[in-house]
C-alpha cells in the first residue's frame, strides 16, 4: 500500500493531551499491537496532537487504536508531505507559516462542532 503520513487531531475540548496521544501510540509500538514495529513508524508530537509515518496499515491501524481514547474527539487526515520535508519546513523556507496552516488552523477550530454533532447521532 506504501508510505503514509497522517495528521491525528485532538478537538481542543478534548480531556486527551497530545502527550497522552504520543504514549500511547509508543505504548502500541512497544506492544507490537497490530504488526506495528518501531521501526515501521515516525512519530512526532504537535501542538494539534501528532503526525505519523508509516506503511499505511500500520498508521490507519494506530489512529483506530489511539480513536478508542475519545471516540468523537480524534481526528485524523492524510498529510501531503512526509514528516522533515524541506519543502514545507520553516527554516527553510526562511520563517512564515507553513503551506496549509491556515486551513489546518481553521479545521481544527471547526472540531467542538463536529464532536457536538457526532455526539447526537450517537
Amino acid at each position: 500500500m506504501g508510505i503514509e503520513t497522517r495528521l491525528i487531531l485532538i478537538s481542543p475540548d478534548s480531556d486527551i493531551t497530545p502527550a497522552q496521544m504520543k504514549s500511547r501510540i509508543l505504548s502500541l509500538i512497544s506492544e507490537d499491537v497490530a504488526g506495528i514495529a518501531s521501526a515501521d513508524v515516525i512519530l512526532k508530537e504537535t501542538c494539534y496532537g501528532a503526525l505519523v509515518e508509516g506503511e499505511a496499515e500500520i498508521v490507519r491501524a494506530i489512529v483506530r487504536e489511539v480513536r478508542h481514547m475519545d471516540e468523537h474527539g480524534i481526528f485524523s487526515k492524510p498529510r501531503g508531505f512526509p514528516i522533515g520535508d524541506t519543502r514545507v519546513c520553516r527554516a527553510t523556507r526562511k520563517g512564515g507559516p507553513r503551506p496549509g496552516f491556515h486551513q489546518l488552523e481553521l479545521e481544527i477550530g471547526l472540531l467542538p462542532k463536529v464532536r457536538e454533532a457526532l455526539d447526537k447521532i450517537g
